[in-house]
Order: structure tokens, then C-alpha cells, then sequence
């Protein structure tokens, strides 16, 4: 009353300040002057009955009831399950009979833990098959996995609504009074500036800051427990006792980073790692439906994999059935399996096709926008709304929605891409009860023996048991040349699908080019169609492991990666030494704090930024793509300009795609010395001959020839041809004319990495004779040749060949004399290649590509690391390093090598061969240039005894040439590299 009466009087509308005026009179006049003072109008507040303020608390008070109704429901009806012994293995294989109707007993033990089912990583349960044939329960994630099992309920599924109902709910609240500050509420709101603020800006504000708060709480606690959230509101069961099963993984991490990293980034990644943990980031969790095939057995699909339920191990798990491993077993198998066997096979694996889901637009947005950088960015740029920023707000609302847009449409092509590979459905013929019949390669079971035509693809990994085939492998190892494909032979060997009988294998994801019954073997299983027997079929196979890998890769995370840790933990100690000062500056007022801090947080990590790297790369990846650079992954782009080591493949990378023939040298058998170099192959020995003609694995392909580049160089050279109607294996006719004869190839052993050789049992037509060649690596030939048969100056004239660039291959033989053509079947390889003569040396030819030295000394100039990492000698190696500038002219070459992995590696110069003692010297000796005057190489066996002994990582980048490296020594050799920097790799 005195505030209004003493406004009144002194004319005062605005009487939300204290405000002094003068009386009516001045000093001296007739009226004495005096100072009033206005008291000022109190701030307004709540009362909290306002009508949005009660439908506020309504709402959330009716959730908070529903969820502890929930609460008590769930701990009530989950009582008796939490009290439940679950069983796993006891370590010993369990067994039983594959007859699905048969019911064996195994020991079980409790196993404390609720329902949680951990399989065990080295378990294997063996069913035994009516065709017995062994099924095997094999766990393929790792032995930390558990199992969870829920059901549905109508209140959690009421809970779950209700939730989502009010978080959509308190974003629309939101809404409403960022729509208030600028008075655009509809009805007698309208027009009315900060009305549900009682017309005050201040507690307008303050409550928009609230409102704010909450809904980022609710929305960044709603993504923390994402993984936990629909199952929470399910019921626990026993996993074979419900709707659902909850796989629930942990992330196992690849972290390449090296040992020398600073004291700050261990800190931080123990921080990090810590921080993951505490918000289950460390784990997977994925929901699979329980569903039942049509004998009642329950299973679930889980990365694409058929888990199915086992009643005596009390567990899930996805079933391989073992063919076995040696070549008579696998063999005897070629009748096919019976419709019974056929039907308890696909219960237990499921089809043989891959199903690739692929959201659909809504759902891949969805899939997009609940990530936290999302969430982040729309929380606060909302801020950016309420506060007479909105212009800005909506560019960057829709620069984030365009890159979004751009994210998912690359991704679903992606998938649409991986669907059409991953996908595939044809007929195909197949031996079941003893008859053929046409099924859908769906149908296919592993066990199943089909027939093999040209122009077919391999939906599954199959075991080449009768004929030949030619396979274009291209869309698996991006390889253009055919590869030709052997059968096992009948023989006492081991089948190994990565090793030796890789030449064996048809792998899925392959296409048939040409086929070759063979219906006359000495050591094969004879037929007029060409038979294989399904190995593996689905997510088993070679191309579904690809898939999988490609839909649930691993994470990895390498240098870069660790230290944009560094970078983030920076920013983040900067944000609070800003809102320190803007605590400070603003002297206690909070609104003023609140939103000077998140204007801040938003410019230190901008909302922009994944918006900006999104747009960057592809519009980085149509740039690339316009100079013929096809980039698959345009999130490495960004990474590619901080490259600092370059990695090689020698063969078809540094050089040209072929090896041209560059001559022979042959051993004279009277003087057991090398004869002269010589280009022309007419001017070698019969033998010599009758070698480059018969021991290769090429095959002609309508008039094209198909094997390996080396095989098919050699055999160009020979002048040899292909008979087109074999005898046996192969025939091939000698350069001269059919008056010479034919040379029937009677059993021929591929080459494999192992051995480094191949071998081949030829039976001369002229003379009727029968010869065993062998080819393959002069270290190789030397150590099965017979010593006398040897020059003494072998290793130094190979030395010489292999330092001046060449490929240097050796042939040895030896003349068979056996009774008649079934002994030789008895004969292992081993027997056939014992006490062979030294021929001579095959000399190839492997020139530098023209533009090789430019991109090596671009790369230099660019002080990027160029290292050289290939299967081949280590001399050609050097010569190929110093030819296009690897290794700079003038620089020493160290060569470590061993024989095996178990002895010490012993260095030598490689222009001296004088061996070198301590190396440390050498390596300390800089140049004017500052860099060191010696490089090193290594040998396969030596980098191997290296990374054994821990004394690979101080050698590491002294090394530039890794040679007679296998294809697993290459992926050694690569990921130790990614421990000091980023790596690239073009080659392999």
C-alpha cells in the first residue's frame, strides 16, 4: 500500500525498482524539500499451483508410480529365479548319439549365478551322427559370454510407453516455454512475453534452465541405460525359459599403442577405461527372439548364427559338424547323407543362407539420432533457441541434419551393397539317398556332396573330392587371375583348409569358371561329374566369417584414437576454467553463469563437429573418387595426410604384375658344376625341358592359361601345349611336336608356403620312363637334393642371381623305377621326393613399374617411412629397395636370418657376406643427412625369433626390407608397426 500510494503521488508506472524523487519545494522555498524513497516491487514466484506446474507434477508422479509398481512386480515374480542353480559342463567332453530321439546323460554341476549360462571358450560337445559323423557344439564368441533370459509382461510393456510418452512429454514441455519467451503460445497466452514466467525475464529463465536440465538427465541417462532399458522391463527367466535371450558380450578392444607412450595418455586411458565400465561400455548387448524349429527345438540368431538350446549341456550354441580331417575319411563320404541326416543337420545349423537386415529409412534415422553426440547437439542447441539465438540454431540444426542424411544414406547403401553380397540362392545338384536330385543351395548341409559346373557359385566352403575346377577367387582376395582348384588325393594326409588343402577348398563366395572330370587317377577318387562335399555353409564359411566381421567388426583403436583422448580430457579442464570465470565475472548471478557456461561447452566442442568431418570426408571421397581413388571407408581420409609409415608389397606392387622369363642354369651331372647362363631354354638338357613343361599347376581356360603367374611364365617359356583330353591328371605336349611324346602328369603335390616346393610324378610317353620333378625355392631344392649332386659354388651363384633382382627357382629329379602304376600310390610325398639329383636353376626377372622410384621419393620427400614387406629372397629384396630408392644409394645393408625360430639370428652385410657381430655400431653411424647410413633386412624365421625374444620393438623402425614373409608374418609385421604411428599398406 505505501509503495503504491508513494508511486501515485509521485507519478511512477514502473514500480519494479526502488526509486528516489524530490519533494514538491526546493530549500528556501515555501515548502521544505525532502527525499522519498519508493520501496521496489519483490521478484514474482511460483506457488506451484499453477495449472502447468500441477500437470507437471501429475504426470511424473503417476510414472513414478507406475515404475514402482513395476519394481515390486519384478523382484516378486523374479524371486524364485534368482534362487535357481544354473549347470554348465564340468571341463569333460560329454557325448551322445546323433539320433535326435536318443537321450544320453552327461555330469552336470551347479554353477552359482542366478541365469546367467557362461559357455566355456574350449568346449565341445560331440554328437555323434547316424552317419558318424562327429556335430559339435562349438562356442565361436569367446569364453566370457553369458546368457540372460526374459518374457514380456503387461505392466513393463505399460512402462516402457509411459516413459517414452513422458520424455517425448518434457521435450515438448521444453518447447513451451522456449515458445513463451518470444510470446508465440497460442490462445490468451499469445502475444504475451514470458507469461509462464509471471512476466519476469529472470525467473522465465531460470525455469527454461530447469526444464533444460531435466530433459538432458533424462535423455543422457535414457542412453547410458539403452543396452539394459526394454529388458529391465521384462521379466528374468532361466534363458531356455523365455521369450528372449540377452547376449551380453564384452568389447574386446584392439588398442595398437605403443608401449613408449607418454605418462598422460596411460592416465587418461585409465580414466577412460574406468569411465566405460562404470557406464557399461564395456559389454555388448544384444536381444535375441527365442524361436522353435519344426522339432520343437528352441534356438536363437545371434549375429546371424543359429544358437541352438542342447538339453544335456544345458546350454546354447551354435553346431559345426566336423567332417573329419584326413583325406581316406573325407573320401569315403562321397555318397552324400540320407534325408533323416540331412533334416537333423539343418535343425542344429539352421539354412545356408545369410539373412542381412536392413532398417528402414525411419528406423535407420532412429538408429542414427540416439547416439550421445546427437543428443548433445540438440540439447544444446535448444539453449540456442530459447535465447534469441535461434537463427543461428537452425543453420546448425540443418548442417547436422544433412550430414545425418548423408551417414545414413552411405550406410544403407552399404548394407544394401553387403545384403546383395551376403545373400545368394541357387539350384544346385546333390547326392541324397543315393540318388540326385535339384535343391536350393539354402537346403545345404555340411556333409552334403554336390555336383560342380561351370558358371556355378559357392554358397558354402566345400572340399574338391573329385576332378578338377578353375575358381575365380577375385571377389574374396581381389585377385583378377583364376585360380585352379586339385581334389584330395586318396592318401594317409591331413586336410588343413589354410594350409595344404587350401588348393583343395572351393570357398564361398567364389564363382566355377571351368570344370574337369577326372575318371582315370592314380591316387584319386574317380568320377564323371565333378563332386564336392560341403564343409561349412552359413556364417561358417570363409565368406560368412567375412560378412560377419564386416557387420559386427571389432574395435580398434590405434594412436590416433588414443590420443584424441588427450585432446578431449584438455578441452573439458578448459570448460571448467571457464565456468570458473564466468562464476567470478558474473558475480554469484546463476542464470547469467548457466548460460555464459553452456555457450562456452558448445564452442569448445562444436555441434558442428561431427557435422563438419561427415561433410568434409565425403565431400573429400567424390574429389577422390573424380581422380579414379575409390575410397570404402571415408572416415580413414581424415587420417590418411598423417601417415607416417608406408608399407609394400614387393611382386605386382614395387614391380611389374608378371615375372618375365630371364634364363636357366643347369648342373653338369659328370662335373657336378653350373654350366653357363643361357636365355634360351632349347639350349638346356632334356630333363631341364621336360621339368618347365610338366611341373606347374596351368591349365587352359578357352585358349587363355590359368595359374599361377610364375607357373604360367615357366610354361610359356617351355613352349610346351596343353592337351585338351588328359589320360590322367594333366598331359602336356614338349615343345617339338607330338613325335616327341606326351608327358602324363600321374599325381601331382601342390605348392604350399610350408614346404615352399611342389612336386610332380611324370610318365614319359617316348620312353616309358616315369620322373618325379620337383620345383621350388633353391633353399628348398638344395636341402631334399642329394648332396653329390650339389656345386659347391651353389649358394653363391643363387646369392649373386638373387642380389642382381632375380627370382631364383631350382629344379631337382630322379627317375622312378617302380613295377607298375599302382605302387606309386602307396608313396608319400615325402618318399617320392627323397635322394633327387640338382637339374639346375630357373632365373625369373622382376623389373621395377616405371613410376615406382617417383612415388618412393615422393613419399620420402614427405617424410613418410617406406619399409618393404614381401615372400620373397631377401637379396632381391635389397636389390628392388635400392633400385627405386628405399634404401638411398651408398647406405649398408645388414641381413638377419636363421634357420628356424628357435636359434639365434646371425647378420651378415649383404654386399661382404661377412658376418657383423654387434650391430649397434652400424646403426649409430649417422650421415650429413642426420639419418643412419645402415638399413636392415630380415628374414621370415629371424622376424619371428625377433618378436619372440621382445627384441623387435627397438628393431623395428631400423628395419627396412622383411623378406620370405608368410601371409600371417605380414599381418604381424603390420600391426606391430601401428604401435608407433599410421600405417598404410598397399600390396597384399
Amino acid at each position: 500500500d505505501i509503495r503504491s500510494a508513494c508511486g501515485a503521488k509521485a507519478g511512477i508506472v514502473d514500480q519494479s525498482k526502488t526509486v528516489a524523487i524530490w519533494g514538491s519545494g526546493w530549500p528556501g522555498g515555501d515548502t521544505t524539500g525532502v527525499w522519498a524513497e519508493c520501496p521496489a516491487a519483490p521478484n514474482p514466484k511460483f506457488t506451484f499451483r499453477e495449472s502447468y506446474w500441477v500437470a507437471t507434477f501429475a504426470v511424473n508422479g503417476a510414472l513414478a508410480l507406475i515404475l514402482g509398481l513395476w519394481g515390486a512386480n519384478k523382484r516378486w515374480a523374479e524371486r524364485n529365479v534368482r534362487k535357481a542353480a544354473t549347470y554348465t559342463l564340468n571341463g569333460a567332453e560329454a557325448k551322445r548319439s546323433g539320433n535326435p530321439e536318443a537321450k544320453g546323460a552327461v555330469e552336470v554341476q551347479d554353477d552359482i549365478g542366478g541365469d546367467m549360462v557362461k559357455p566355456t571358450g574350449d568346449l565341445k560337445h560331440s554328437v555323434a551322427s547316424t552317419s558318424g559323423v562327429d556335430a559339435a557344439t562349438t562356442n565361436s564368441l569367446n569364453r566370457d559370454i553369458q546368457l540372460c533370459g526374459y518374457r514380456n509382461h503387461i505392466l513393463g510393456t505399460v512402462c516402457v510407453w509411459s516413459v517414452a510418452l513422458v520424455t517425448v512429454l518434457w521435450i515438448c514441455y521444453m518447447g513451451v516455454w522456449t515458445g513463451d519467451y518470444y510470446g508465440k503460445l497460442p490462445g490468451n497466452r499469445y502475444g504475451s512475453f514470458y507469461s509462464l514466467g509471471l512476466g519476469n525475464l529472470t525467473l522465465q529463465s531460470a525455469s527454461f534452465l530447469v526444464v533444460w536440465g531435466i530433459c538432458f538427465a533424462i535423455l543422457l541417462t535414457l542412453y547410458i541405460l539403452k543396452p539394459h532399458l526394454r529388458n529391465y522391463f521384462r521379466v528374468r527367466t532361466l534363458p531356455a525359459g523365455g521369450q528372449y535371450v540377452c547376449v551380453v558380450r564384452p568389447i574386446r578392444e584392439i588398442k595398437l599403442l605403443s608401449d613408449k607412450a607418454s605418462w598422460v595418455q596411460h592416465r587418461v586411458n585409465l580414466v577412460t577405461e574406468r569411465l566405460v565400465a562404470l557406464l557399461s561400455r564395456d559389454k555388448d548387448y544384444t536381444t535375441c527372439l527365442i524361436e522353435k524349429t519344426s522339432e520343437g527345438r528352441i534356438y536363437f540368431n545371434y549375429q546371424c548364427t543359429r544358437y541352438v538350446y542342447d538339453d544335456q549341456i544345458q546350454q546354447f550354441a551354435p553346431f559345426e559338424f566336423d567332417l573329419g580331417s584326413s583325406h581316406r575319411g573325407l573320401l569315403a563320404q562321397a555318397a552324400g547323407l540320407s534325408s533323416k541326416d540331412v533334416h537333423y543337420r539343418q535343425e542344429l545349423v539352421g539354412p545356408n543362407f545369410i539373412d542381412v537386415k536392413i532398417p528402414g529409412i525411419f528406423a535407420a534415422f532412429a538408429r542414427e539420432l540416439v547416439s550421445f553426440f546427437y543428443i548433445y547437439q540438440g540439447i544444446f542447441l535448444w539453449a540456442f533457441y530459447f535465447n534469441a539465438y535461434y537463427q543461428v540454431g537452425l543453420v546448425d540444426t540443418g548442417i547436422i541434419l544433412i550430414s545425418a542424411s548423408i551417414k545414413v544414406t552411405l550406410r544403407m547403401q552399404s548394407e544394401r551393397r553387403l545384403k546383395r553380397m551376403a545373400e545368394h540362392e541357387e539350384p544346385v545338384s546333390v547326392s541324397r539317398d543315393g540318388q540326385w536330385a535339384q535343391v536350393s543351395t539354402k537346403d545345404l548341409v555340411p556333409g552334403d556332396v554336390i555336383e560342380v559346373v561351370s558358371g556355378a557359385y559357392m554358397s558354402c566352403d566345400c572340399i574338391l573330392i573329385s576332378g578338377n575346377a578353375v575358381m575365380d577367387e577375385s571377389s574374396l582376395t581381389g585377385e583378377p587371375l583364376s585360380v585352379r582348384k586339385f581334389p584330395l588325393r586318396l592318401d594317409n594326409g591331413h586336410y588343413n583348409a589354410m594350409g595344404s588343402g587350401k588348393m583343395s577348398t572351393l570357398f564361398a563366395g567364389t564363382s566355377v569358371s571351368q570344370v574337369q572330370p577326372v575318371q582315370k587317377s592314380a591316387d584319386g577318387l574317380e568320377s564323371p561329374r565333378v563332386l564336392a562335399l560341403v564343409k561349412s555353409t552359413g556364417t561358417m564359411s570363409e565368406k560368412g566369417q567375412l560378412v560377419r566381421q564386416i557387420l559386427f567388426p571389432s574395435r580398434i583403436s590405434f594412436i590416433f584414437n588414443e590420443q584424441m583422448r588427450i585432446v578431449v580430457f584438455i578441452l573439458l579442464l578448459y570448460a571448467g576454467f571457464v565456468m570458473g570465470m564466468a562464476a567470478y565475472l558474473y558475480n554469484g548471478e546463476a542464470v547469467a553463469i548457466v548460460f555464459y557456461g553452456v555457450f562456452a561447452l558448445s564452442q569448445l566442442v562444436s555441434p558442428l563437429l561431427p557435422a563438419a568431418m561427415v561433410i568434409g570426408q565425403s565431400v573429400a571421397a567424390s574429389r577422390l573418387r573424380r581422380k579414379q581413388i575409390f575410397c570404402i571407408d571415408p572416415q580413414r581420409i581424415m587420417i590418411a595426410g598423417k601417415v607416417q609409415i608406408f608399407c609394400f608389397d614387393k611382386t605386382g606392387t614395387l614391380t611389374k604384375e608378371g615375372l618375365e622369363f630371364h634364363g636357366g642354369q643347369i648342373v653338369d651331372p659328370a662335373s657336378t658344376t653350373f654350366a653357363s647362363f643361357t636365355e634360351d631354354p632349347a639350349a638346356t638338357n632334356a630333363l631341364f625341358r621336360q621339368a618347365m613343361a610338366s611341373c606347374h599347376t596351368v591349365t587352359d581356360l578357352n585358349g587363355q592359361l590359368i595359374g599361377n603367374p610364375v607357373d604360367i611364365e615357366q610354361f610359356r617359356a617351355s613352349k610346351a601345349e596343353i592337351d585338351p583330353a588328359p589320360k590322367y591328371i594333366d598331359a602336356v605336349l614338349t615343345a617339338g611336336g607330338s613325335e616327341k611324346g606326351k608327358l602324363h602328369i600321374i599325381r601331382r603335390f601342390e605348392f604350399v608356403h610350408a614346404r615352399a616346393s611342389m612336386s610332380v610324378v611324370v610318365l614319359d610317353e617316348a620312353t616309358e620312363k616315369i620322373h618325379v620333378f620337383i620345383k621350388g625355392s633353391f633353399e628348398r631344392v638344395k636341402s631334399v637334393s642329394r648332396a653329390g649332386s650339389v656345386p659347391n659354388n651353389y649358394d653363391s651363384v643363387c646369392a649373386n642371381l638373387a642380389r642382381e633382382g632375380c627370382y631364383v627357382l631350382a629344379f631337382a629329379h630322379k627317375t622312378l623305377n617302380v613295377a607298375d602304376l599302382e605302387s606309386i600310390k602307396e608313396l608319400s610325398q615325402d618318399d617320392l621326393e627323397a635322394d633327387c639329383d640338382l637339374l639346375g636353376l630357373l632365373v625369373f626377372r622382376n623389373n621395377l613399374k616405371p613410376d615406382t622410384a617417383d612415388a618412393i621419393a615422393e613419399l620420402k620427400r614427405g617424410s613418410t617411412r617406406t619399409v618393404m614387406i614381401t615372400g620373397d629372397n631377401a637379396l632381391t629384396g635389397v636389390f628392388i629397395a635400392r633400385e627405386c630408392g628405399m634404401v638411398p644409394q651408398g647406405n649398408r645393408v645388414l641381413l638377419g636370418e636363421c634357420r628356424s625360430p628357435m636359434e639365434e639370428v646371425k647378420w651378415v652385410d649383404v654386399d661382404t657376406m661377412l658376418p657383423v657381430d654387434d650391430i649397434e655400431p652400424y646403426l649409430n653411424d649417422v650421415g650429413p643427412d642426420g639419418f643412419s647410413t645402415t638399413d636392415l633386412a630380415v628374414g621370415g624365421a629371424a622376424f619371428e625369433r625377433l618378436r619372440a625374444t621382445g627384441a623387435i620393438d627397438s628393431l623395428l623402425l631400423k628395419i627396412r626390407i622383411f623378406a620370405r614373409m608368410k601371409p600371417m608374418n605380414k599381418v604381424e609385421c603390420i600391426e606391430a608397426h601401428m604401435k608407433y604411428g599410421i600405417i598404410a599398406m598397399c600390396g597384399d
